[in-house]
């Protein structure tokens, strides 16, 4: 209880104190005189009215520095106001170069796929052509190759040609001096003569291909000899062996009963 009463320090003037009873209207000779008036109420009631007093004119204070704050914040609020329609307009342009920003990339990222499209199907295009240029290159050069070797071939020919006109020229001598009724009746007589020439080389060869079977018959039967008789020879060196061997083992049995013999004619001798 003592903690909550507040010390109050009271400074007086060189007035002179006087109390009072009732207040009246003051007079001149009472200006120097300060006057108080008579107190009933006991020490414990005047405390406690100056608490009454004091937290009032606390509460006063405060309710002073509330609407002070108050105001203050109100115009925090309207400022704060100002400042969030500000971010509002801030945002919505901000919100609208956004939008800008997207249509713009994505109109450009939309270019550059396009252009990508554009530049796979040149490079496959590209791709394709050169491959195609490359058959066609390849395909000329096995054409060329093919006309080189056709132009030499056809130079060979020719070559050939003139170099069988003699056989022609020897065929046809050949035909004049035949007899006649040799060759079948034929509009062309030179192919008669190579018909027939064919025809013999043809039995020719059959006959040359009879010899070498002939010849290959011979040479299987000459190495067929010649594994049969080295066959029996082996067989013979093996039987000579054999009989050797008989030949040794006869000897040692020979001589085992020649002595033998030896020894039972010594025992009778001896007996």
């Amino acid at each position: 209880m003592s903690s909550s009463f507040h010390t109050t320090k009271l400074e007086f003037d060189q007035k002179k104190n006087v109390f009072v009873t009732q207040l009246g209207e003051p007079d001149e000779e009472d200006y120097n005189v300060r006057k108080f008036p008579i107190v009933e109420e006991s020490e414990w009631a005047l405390v406690k009215d100056g608490n009454r007093t004091l937290q009032s004119t606390l509460l006063l204070q405060k309710q002073r520095e509330m609407a002070v704050v108050d105001q203050e914040l109100e115009a925090k609020r309207r400022e704060f106001a100002v400042r969030m329609e500000r971010c509002m307009t801030k945002q919505n342009e901000l919100r609208v170069e956004q939008q800008k920003i997207k249509e713009r990339v994505e109109k450009f990222d939309r270019f550059v796929r396009e252009n990508e499209v554009k530049r796979q199907r040149a490079l496959v295009k590209f791709q394709n052509e050169r491959k195609q240029q490359e058959i066609r290159e390849h395909e000329l050069v096995v054409l060329k190759e093919k006309y080189d070797n056709l132009e030499k071939r056809q130079k060979k020919l020719v070559s050939k040609i003139e170099d069988n006109r003699k056989f022609e020229r020897y065929i046809q001598q050949v035909v004049d001096i035949l007899p006649e009724g040799y060759l079948e009746l034929s509009d062309n007589m030179l192919k008669g003569v190579i018909s027939r020439y064919n025809t013999l080389e043809q039995a020719n060869a059959s006959l040359l291909q009879e010899l070498m079977q002939k010849d290959d018959s011979i040479d299987r039967a000459q190495q067929a000899l010649a594994e049969l008789t080295k066959t029996k020879t082996d067989e013979v060196l093996s039987y000579n062996s054999t009989i050797a061997a008989l030949h040794s083992q006869l000897e040692k049995c020979y001589q085992h009963t020649v002595r033998k013999e030896e020894e039972n004619s010594s025992a009778k001798n001896s007996s």
